[in-house]
């Protein structure tokens, strides 16, 4: 077993004595109520992430000033008394664990939050003068604006002591609204907050931090939270400036400093530091390529902590290998991790009792990156904000489940089915466990959207399990009724047929995720993903140098992607007007760009008309007819449904349930792969 032994020592924080070295970072968990009130839903989370065993949590974007934006969901609240019971109840939660709290105070400032806010800076900037170029024009505070949102702010303060909290985090990072004062790309004020000095830029977060000391005491911690390094603007927040800023906040008694960065630019550019590599990096992020795995954001970090001498916290992409490492080279005091600990909130428990594979490992899908799409949701963990609901307990009465699939669906229905008591059998038709995430690992690489990790997690969780595992199995109702089941949870993955509409599309030249899937089986069982994919640099078989993709959503972008950077000439045709669905935000934004630039032809509102042995002939809406020459036509479409042995057991079972793909494009994802087999695994 490894010795995490830095991980794990405690650390004094101001007047807190913290028993490890691993923080919650300050994330909003988008489960609020309209006027940031609180919800069981937050409570549970973080009670569950303290339950887990890290130190201390910082409750990210709680609001010091009342808002109501149009996604009201983002925002916790301390503004107004009507927030402390509810934010009272939340600490005492959190505090039973042996954890401690702290409120990250938060102003969205020139973040575009909704169509009716007004962004809010420091100084008021033009669009031509923005370094984002896909935000408003903001408008800059006054002196008497700033002095009314200095006292909401040590009101705010006031009440997080109230509730019991531990401490507060200034929030002054990303691209928020103290931010706006710290960075020389957002201020261009001319009076005692302007950029002319650092001692001028950090006035305001000094005159905050004394005027909590003054009302909270000084065994309230205060922490501060900037980035220490901010990329693609020739004023951008460097290291240095970083560190010397720290010394400020140091001498006006700040207990902690916590690292972020920041990106600007073009729109695709805007977030560090899991996305900006896919499918590319920006040649100004190209040096930083090295970093990507290592840290980011622990350079600066380390900068940072030779100039204060107070702890200092990294962040960006750590794990607790990276972690340990980084506190034993003293370059971080306190690790923080995020999507980590919304993946699996019994990281820290796991790494101490030395089962760190039974850790579940966030993939960096960027699903939870979101807000549009609600509240956030967690590839990998379905109980994301949904502790209680889906927490695995003993099932009252045991029954014997048939899960039919051992992809990601099955599999996991496999293991909450059995770790609730059942006698479970798990069927797979092909020899090896994983399904099509095999074929998927490949095509995304494990750079940065990792399904291996998920594969890797399922495959040992059901092989320790007591779960009888029949693999080369092909499933049919006399299979099914032989084992007598009482349950039967069909994940058969869904149907992937080509389109028979189309004349031509049995040509030898035609490709489907069927016949790719069954062309890549033994490679990829033979030699994994991550080898198979490296080797599709050199060489792929049976795919010519010029490819039509027939389907622009999720499944025809990525293999566009993957496909252009093996060399291929690539054609992408969508019958629809939209492109890239069910693709989560953060990769969409960049990849369509991307495509654009490598002369990637991407046409939408496409009619097939015939595919021929030299390509595919199409008419575009315009009513133009267009003959696409093409060596390799790939038909990535979405999947149907696949219903058939449902329909046929149907009524010989007491209980049959369809999960995952097999329920057509609607559960296509691997979210709703897991989401459907949680579910089900937990009512059964």
């Amino acid at each position: 077993m490894k010795n995490y032994e830095r991980l794990f020592s405690p650390l004094q924080v101001g007047s807190l004595t913290l028993k490890n070295r691993i923080v919650k970072a300050p994330q909003s968990s988008e489960y609020w109520l309209e006027g940031q009130m609180i919800t069981n839903r937050v409570i549970d989370l973080y009670e569950g992430i303290a339950e887990g065993g890290a130190s201390m949590i910082l409750v990210g974007a709680i609001l010091f000033q009342p808002a109501e934006p149009e996604l009201p969901f983002l925002f916790g609240g301390l503004s107004q008394d009507r927030h402390i019971p509810g934010m009272t109840e939340l600490a005492a939660a959190v505090h039973k664990h042996d954890c401690h709290i702290l409120a990250q105070l938060h102003h969205p400032g020139p973040a575009p939050i909704s169509t009716t806010y007004t962004p809010l800076a420091s100084t008021t900037l033009t669009v031509d003068q923005l370094p984002l170029d896909y935000l408003a024009p903001t408008h800059g505070v006054t002196t008497e604006e700033i002095e009314a949102m200095k006292a909401d702010y040590i009101e705010a303060a006031v009440r997080a002591k109230k509730c019991g909290f531990d401490g507060i985090e200034c929030h002054s990072a990303n691209g928020y609204f103290l931010m706006s004062f710290l960075s020389r790309a957002w201020n261009y004020r001319t009076d005692q907050y302007g950029p002319q000095s650092m001692e001028n830029r950090t006035r305001l977060h000094r005159e905050i931090i004394a005027g909590i000391k003054e009302r909270c005491g000084e065994d309230f911690v205060i922490g501060v939270r900037i980035n220490g390094q901010e990329f693609g603007h020739p004023k951008a927040m460097t290291p240095a400036e970083a560190a010397e800023a720290g010394t400020w906040f140091e001498r006006a008694g700040a207990h902690y400093i916590s690292l972020a960065g920041y990106g600007y630019g073009k729109a695709p550019f805007q977030y560090v530091p899991d996305y900006w590599p896919y499918p590319e990096p920006d040649d100004f992020m190209k040096p930083y390529v090295k970093q990507f795995k290592t840290g980011l954001l622990v350079p600066s970090a380390a900068t940072v902590k030779k100039s204060v001498g107070i702890p200092v916290i990294a962040v960006g992409r750590l794990d607790e290998d990276l972690g340990e490492e980084i506190l034993k080279d003293g370059k971080a005091d306190l690790i923080l991790l995020g999507r980590g600990l919304w993946a699996d909130h019994e990281l820290p428990n796991k790494v101490l009792a030395g089962n760190r594979e039974d850790i579940v490992r966030c993939c960096r899908c960027a699903t939870c990156e979101d807000p549009q799409d609600g509240p956030r949701r967690c590839r990998v963990n379905p109980a994301l904000g949904r502790e209680k609901e889906l927490a695995i307990t003993p099932a009252p009465t045991k029954k014997k489940v048939l899960v039919v699939g051992a992809g990601p669906a099955g599999m996991e229905a496999a293991r909450v089915a059995a770790l609730r008591g059942h006698d479970v059998i798990l069927l797979e038709r092909s020899g090896h466990l994983g399904g099509k995430l095999h074929l998927a690992a490949m095509l995304k690489g494990t750079d940065f959207d990792d399904v291996t990790t998920v594969i890797d997690y399922l495959s040992r969780q059901v092989q320790r399990l007591p779960i009888t595992i029949k693999t080369g199995v092909e499933a049919d109702k006399h299979v099914v009724l032989a084992n007598k089941p009482d349950v039967v949870i069909l994940a058969v993955g869904g149907n992937y047929v080509l389109p028979e509409d189309i004349p031509g599309i049995l040509n030898r030249n035609v490709e489907g995720v069927a016949s790719l899937a069954r062309t890549a089986e033994r490679p990829l069982r033979m030699l994994g993903a991550n080898a198979v994919g490296k080797l599709s640099n050199i060489a792929l078989p049976g795919v010519g140098k010029r490819v039509v993709i027939i389907g622009g959503q999720i499944e025809g972008l990525q293999g566009a992607v993957f496909l252009k950077k093996r060399g291929r000439t690539v054609t992408v045709l969508e019958e629809s007007e939209s492109l890239g669905g069910r693709m989560p935000p953060r990769y969409i934004k960049r990849t369509l760009p991307w495509l654009a630039k490598e002369g990637v032809e991407v046409l939408t509102g496409v009619t097939y008309d015939k595919i021929t042995d030299s390509g595919v002939d199409i008419t575009l809406k315009d009513g133009t007819k267009r003959a696409l020459a093409a060596d390799t036509v790939m038909v990535l479409l979405p999947p149907g449904a696949n219903d058939r042995l449902k329909h046929e057991i149907d009524g010989d079972v007491p209980e049959v349930y369809s999960i995952g793909c097999g329920n057509g494009v609607d559960s296509s994802l691997i979210i709703n792969a897991l989401t459907e087999a949680r579910e089900t695994a937990c009512k059964v």
